[in-house]
């Protein structure tokens, strides 16, 4: 089962420097040369593998990295490989780990778009992440009702595209996730969402159903 990695890292100064940047493009190139010694099937092009870096708008000392994997386990591999423990060695020098976050989605959420005219995740100016926190026991209803919604928010967001996958890894075994990946021209266009006339007939059905939901907004720097 194809897998998307998200890790969400906080830098350790107060804000995201450009050695913060540097050290990410850094552990990009050494996870690139390993793949391509190791998973030689694997897209050698770092956006078709869903290799990126998002910067938080709301925070700009949080940013999340994914990346696309055949597997869990091909991707614990990488984890697991003298490489990543190299590469990932001096990241310690620039992100508080105490903060760190990830996990992975059921799915290849970041790949190329499925028509023409659409505008993928990864060249969207702005992307926002929702995050879902569903009772566990009601996936499968709650996602009936992200499905009857989902259609509302497409119709809106267009020719941006809407994605979404459910962790892998529950972080509580009372709770699913499922994270809704969208792209937007801006976000002042996403607040105009929470203002559109269907917006209610969106939300209220997936606030009835999840324990929270968050969203936050992200804009691409590798």
């Amino acid at each position: 089962m194809p897998v998307t990695n998200l890790v969400w890292l906080t830098s350790s100064s107060d804000a995201f420097t450009p050695e913060n940047k540097a050290a990410m493009e850094g552990a990009f190139d050494a996870q690139a040369v390993w793949v391509a010694a190791n998973v030689p099937s694997a897209p050698t092009n770092r956006e078709a593998r869903g290799v990126a870096l998002f910067q938080q708008v709301e925070d700009p000392r949080v940013v999340m990295e994914t990346a696309h994997w055949s597997s869990s386990d091909e991707h614990n591999a990488w984890l697991s490989s003298e490489k990543y423990k190299a590469s990932s060695a001096p990241l310690a020098a620039h992100f508080d780990f105490s903060k760190l976050e990830y996990f992975h989605l059921d799915t290849d959420a970041l790949r190329p778009v499925d028509n023409a005219g659409e505008e993928s995740l990864l060249r969207s100016p702005v992307i926002s992440v929702g995050r879902a926190q569903v009772p566990a026991g009601k996936m499968d209803e709650f996602t009936k009702v992200w499905n009857q919604a989902k259609t509302i928010l497409e119709d809106f967001a267009k020719p941006q595209v809407v994605r979404s996958g459910y962790r892998v890894q529950r972080s509580d075994p009372n709770t699913d996730e499922l994270v809704i990946f969208v792209g937007w021209p801006s976000v002042e266009r996403h607040d105009e969402f929470g203002k559109s006339a269907r917006f209610a007939e969106y939300a209220n059905p997936l606030q009835a159903m999840a324990k929270s939901l968050d969203v936050k907004h992200y804009k691409r720097i590798l």
